[in-house]
């Protein structure tokens, strides 16, 4: 597998109304899994588009997940990509 079939999701939080990381590193299908649960908990979540691997294993303190869900956009039905922060 690429590093460019890697996903990230991020999922609304429903008292900011801005998105938080969930997960990353997913192959495609794991990230669409991941987004059908929580639209079974009537959540929003999103997929998307990871540049590379992410090397922080928790998602809610990578720096790239963080930077992608505060531009994460509900009006945008097109994948995003997760771009790389600067070291």
């Amino acid at each position: 597998m690429t590093d460019s079939t890697l996903k990230t999701v991020v999922v609304l939080d429903p008292e900011t109304h801005g998105y938080k990381p969930s997960a990353h590193n997913l192959i495609a299908s794991a990230a669409e899994e991941l987004v059908e649960q929580f639209a079974g908990e009537d959540r929003t979540a999103k997929v998307l588009d990871q540049d590379e691997r992410h090397r922080t294993s928790d998602p809610t303190k990578c720096g790239r997940c963080k930077k992608a869900a505060e531009t994460a956009r509900d009006d945008d039905d097109h994948p995003q990509t997760v771009e790389p922060v600067a070291s």
